[in-house]
């Protein structure tokens, strides 16, 4: 216990704490899921592709609308019906990036329910708990699923199937019913080529497990097709009473969404994946060695550990023949590692468990007198030379009155600081101290430097700058920009742009935007003249300019 720890330790709070961690988890779940999901505008990458096309969902059909965007993306229907469910029912409170975000917590909560469902059908009850701990203290499931992504969606529905799987050979109809919605919801919301993932997992488990080659698995994938049959029937459906044409066009592009990611493994496909695999897994990379360790050569045998072996194998195949540029690729395998890591999670030797806990403290600690120093640099000018710095880094940033958050931060930061003195020792402490200074840090995160990294990352005043030289009547905008770029170029400019030079319906492009990198020639000649140029403030590698075509 830390000194002086009897100044801090309250019995009740302490006892309270240690005899009810499913409660706990679920406290934590609901912080760390809803903690920086609102406040701040869309930033590059995925998330700023995705509010892109949901920004051209206006038609008022919904199926017109996907169906014609569809080639542009890899997410499916389920995805976008729930963002813009969320985003219609929020549309008086809040902007359509944070809804849309916060749609993301449906799916990041399903993911933790049934993760630790999973465990506790695998392991036992201890495991309902902290599987889904292991699963929300992994450092690479925390930036991507607090932003909007196919990341949670795919999570999700992995975590729904692979439940019904470990549930199948005892309760066959309830077993088959998760199979089919867990698949389904990859199906419909997830790149489509994760569907290989299941199937393959299915095809691993029945060619070693003799309980999964029975007349009750046998039910329970019946089950599951009749459920997947029954709701692709339904969509198919829905999609023919609007328009029959839209049944071959969705049939056409999902099969080209299935096959089309596959490639031969490439040399990048290997060494990326290992490359950021210590910090992406980390902590539960330590538990997964430890669980394998415990179990041994007789451990492979049991259908409890054969089952989130194979799934790791699966998404590892998948993975291996599909092309990863981004971390968010490597979500999926965040699932195996937290069901594998709480097998033997109460079973650590002491001592490791003391060392792993003292560098959660200690980590904690750094990570949160860091935040407050960065702030105090930021809002108040204190330090004055990491001020001038940040100055630097953000010409022209200045916080407004956030009294407010400064002091709910500081609570916080108090009320996490004194929780640190009331978890009492149990061998599963250094999961749960992981798992609350995590959430902990990313609200003290969130509450103070948001503001300056969303005024460093947003796109919004600079395409506002741009927007004011285009006519609102025009024929059509190139935009020879980066795919994220484009997207917030949509959402921003509410705009549909075109990636290549083209004639629309028989009428030249009227503007070009380019984007470059500052200090580049202008060699963009007639019948293009520049009539805007501008960035992001502080942004010294970007730069864009917008053209317009002279007549003639």
């Amino acid at each position: 216990m830390l000194s002086p720890g009897n100044f801090f330790r309250h019995e009740k709070i302490a006892e309270a704490i240690t005899s009810h961690p499913v409660i706990v988890t679920v406290l934590i779940c609901l912080i760390w899921s809803f903690s920086g999901l609102v406040g701040h505008a869309p930033w590059k990458s995925e998330e700023a592709i995705l509010i892109g096309l949901l920004s051209q969902f206006n038609t008022g059909n919904f199926y017109f609308d996907f169906i014609n965007l569809h080639s542009d993306t890899t997410a499916g229907p389920l995805f976008y019906g729930s963002a813009l469910a969320v985003i219609e029912l929020t549309s008086s409170v809040l902007s359509p990036h944070d809804a849309a975000r916060l749609s993301m917590s449906v799916w990041l909560l399903s993911a933790f329910i049934f993760t630790g469902l999973a465990g506790r059908e695998l392991w036992g009850e201890a495991q309902s708990w902290l599987a889904p701990l292991l699963l929300l203290s992994t450092v690479g499931l925390l930036i991507k699923s607090h932003q909007i992504s196919t990341a949670p969606i795919l999570i999700s529905g992995l975590a729904v199937f692979f439940y019904g799987l470990t549930a199948a050979p005892r309760l066959s109809i309830k077993g088959g019913l998760w199979m089919g919605v867990g698949f389904s919801i990859i199906q419909f919301g997830a790149p489509a080529h994760n569907i290989v993932i299941p199937l393959l997992t299915i095809f691993f488990i029945s060619t070693v497990n003799f309980r999964y080659r029975g007349l009750r698995f046998a039910k329970s994938l019946l089950i599951s097709t009749f459920v997947v049959l029954g709701l692709t029937g339904i969509w198919l459906l829905t999609l023919y009473v609007n328009d029959p044409s839209f049944v071959d066009n969705w049939v056409y592009l999902f099969s080209k969404a299935i096959t089309n990611p596959f490639r031969p493994p490439t040399f990048d496909n290997i060494v990326y994946p290992i490359s950021v695999f210590p910090w992406f897994t980390w902590p539960t990379w330590i538990f997964v060695f430890w669980s394998l360790w415990i179990a041994g050569r007789d451990g492979l045998k049991r259908k409890e550990l054969q089952l989130p072996l194979f799934l790791w194998a699966a998404i590892t195949l998948v993975l291996t023949f599909t092309e990863i540029n981004k971390e968010s690729g490597l979500t999926p395998i965040l699932l195996p590692f937290a069901l594998i890591g709480s097998m033997a999670a109460g079973r650590i030797p002491r001592a490791s468990g003391n060392i792993l806990y003292w560098f959660a403290v200690m980590t904690a600690v750094l990570f949160t007198i860091t935040a407050w120093v960065y702030f105090s640099a930021s809002y108040f000018g204190i330090p004055r030379e990491l001020s001038e710095h940040l100055l630097k880094l953000q010409p022209g940033y200045n916080a407004d009155n956030r009294h407010l958050e400064v002091i709910f931060a500081g609570l916080i930061s108090t009320a996490w600081f004194i929780l640190l003195f009331n978890i009492k020792r149990r061998p599963e402490r250094s999961v749960l101290i992981w798992a609350i200074n995590l959430t902990f840090g990313w609200v003290i995160t969130v509450m103070l430097l948001f503001d300056w990294v969303d005024e460093r990352k947003t796109y919004a005043p600079m395409i506002a700058s741009m927007m004011m030289h285009i006519d609102p009547i025009h024929n059509c905008v190139i935009a020879q920009v980066g795919p994220a770029q484009r997207g917030l170029i949509h959402y921003y400019g509410n705009i549909k742009t075109t990636k290549v030079y083209l004639e629309n319906d028989g009428h030249s492009c009227d503007y070009l935007i380019y984007q470059d990198r500052w200090g580049t020639p202008n060699d963009i000649g007639l019948p293009w003249s520049l009539i805007w140029e501008g960035g992001r403030a502080g942004d010294r590698s970007e730069r864009y300019r917008l053209y317009k075509r002279e007549a003639g």
